[in-house]
């Protein structure tokens, strides 16, 4: 298993789930999956379950605003008292949701797995804004686990795998002037959307 360094953004690009499944036994409840389950109750109850410490509404406000979630509860009928499920909000607003509630966790270690692959533009586009929020300013890892490579590209260092093993290890424009494997797979990516 890699050091982990706090402070830095990592990216794993996997083809395969091993690390993913390591990681889950140990790190579950920092981590944000694809489609993170919401309960039936208030948002900042939803926000607050499972946390080990008691929290303040400013404590909860904090963590929604830097999930970039704040601004959408406020919108709601009763803001951070509406009774939400799985069905009143949308993928990006429970991903947004899901992330406040790892955040108010205060975790040295935040792993966001496949968490923008689902999503629309506008919502990847804010959930890319909590990926750099997260870990500005604290001494917090966040590890994203992505096939989509617009997500990782601004992370400090991105580990490429395949078939379970690390082939290529750097910045976004270190592995493009490789041209490895992420290179090609950049390249791909680009050419299906041109």
């Amino acid at each position: 298993m890699l050091e982990l360094i706090l402070g830095l953004t990592r990216a794993f690009l996997a083809n395969t789930g091993q690390i993913c499944t390591l990681i889950l036994r140990f790190y579950h409840n920092r981590l944000i999956v694809q489609e993170p389950k919401l309960f039936r109750m208030d948002i900042s109850s939803n926000i607050k379950y499972g946390c080990p410490m008691e929290v303040s509404h400013e404590e909860v406000v904090q963590a929604a605003k830097q999930a970039y979630a704040h601004d959408f509860i406020l919108a709601l009928p009763e803001g951070y008292k509406t009774v939400v499920d799985n069905s009143l909000l949308s993928g990006g607003q429970k991903q947004r949701i899901a992330i406040a509630r790892a955040i108010l966790r205060e975790p040295r270690i935040l792993i966001l797995d496949e968490a923008t692959s689902a999503l629309d533009a506008e919502s990847e586009h804010y959930v890319k804004g909590v990926m750099r929020s997260a870990h500005n300013g604290s001494k917090r890892t966040v590890i994203v686990i992505a096939h989509r490579l617009s997500t990782i590209q601004a992370a400090d260092r991105i580990v490429v795998m395949d078939g379970g093993k690390i082939i290529e290890m750097g910045s976004h424009t270190e592995l493009i002037q490789k041209d490895g494997l992420y290179s090609r797979l950049v390249k791909r990516q680009a050419d299906a959307f041109a």
